[in-house]
């Protein structure tokens, strides 16, 4: 057997890795390698937000690695190589930098063993079986520490607000809140806050109105600075289904204006949860 040949066992990154034979050139410039390695793929937005790594692959051999940082909507990828790029709906492509050095040292030019037939244009590593257990042990330790909260604050003798403020201190130490980190690029998903010590794993349905697995649902989160969550904890803000802000009446212009609220905010990329979730916020929460 080929020493080269990458087993299950050697990859220990949840790692997507993207054939690239149709575009690939020897000593194609890295602006390009890069353009055509992340985009545009018709991939399952929920199971590319767990890839660590993305791999461009040409023959079965790995050319680079790229460490990811967020997915997009293809039409919104932007990319410089494909300037009058026109994609078809329901793509999407990863943001993304070259990966750390001990990384690209570890797989760069190790094959990739295909399957007779297997046509794909990418495939989950090390397999798609482990890619998504990943995901359920993700999920389910966010599940056991939400729970774990919940029973030590019932003795408590304290109104619901202090119970919330708890709540709140703790879910943002926890994974619930670096789910959302990855996910919006350890930057408010609103505005350009991206000081770790003031971003907010904000529920979109609120903490007491959901169940369980809504509360560890990833979906169910957005990444905020404090004006922002509390905005939107309050009511003052909401979003469409495109993530275009709605801002309620009860906000003054000067209001608006101190609290760095803008008609023109949006949120990129709602998934399907978020909508969702949006929708008893638009319906329960928001203050019209």
């Amino acid at each position: 057997m080929n020493s080269n040949v990458l087993k299950d066992g050697d990859i220990t990154e949840n790692i997507i890795a993207f054939k690239v034979n149709n575009s690939y050139k020897e000593n194609m410039p890295k602006t390009e390698l890069y353009d055509i390695t992340r985009g545009c793929w018709r991939i399952s937005y929920k199971m590319a937000q767990y890839a660590d790594y993305a791999f461009s692959v040409y023959k079965g051999t790995i050319k680079e690695v790229y460490k990811i940082e967020k997915w997009l909507r293809a039409e919104e990828l932007q990319r410089t190589t494909f300037p009058d790029e026109e994609v078809p709906k329901g793509r999407y492509g990863f943001v993304g930098k070259i990966a750390e050095k001990e990384i690209r040292d570890k797989y760069i030019e190790k094959v990739i063993e295909y399957k007779k037939g297997e046509q794909a244009p990418f495939k989950y590593l090390p397999n798609k079986k482990a890619f998504i257990s990943k995901r359920k042990i993700c999920n389910n330790e966010v599940i056991e520490e939400i729970q774990k909260i919940e029973k030590e604050i019932v003795p408590l003798n304290i109104d619901e607000e202090s119970k919330k403020a708890i709540v709140n201190v703790r879910v943002n130490q926890g994974k619930f809140r670096d789910l959302l980190l990855k996910r919006y690029n350890n930057k408010c998903c609103l505005c350009d806050v991206k000081n770790q010590k003031f971003l907010i794993a904000s529920h979109i349905k609120p903490w007491a109105k959901s169940e369980s697995k809504e509360k560890a649902d990833v979906n169910n989160g957005f990444l905020m600075c404090p004006n922002h969550d509390r905005l939107f904890d309050k009511g003052y803000i909401t979003f469409d289904d495109d993530g275009k802000i709605k801002i309620s009446n009860k906000l003054t212009k000067t209001d608006c204006i101190f609290l760095n609220v803008d008609s023109k905010m949006h949120i990129e990329q709602l998934t399907d949860g978020n909508k969702k979730y949006l929708k008893f916020h638009r319906e329960k929460v928001f203050e019209t």
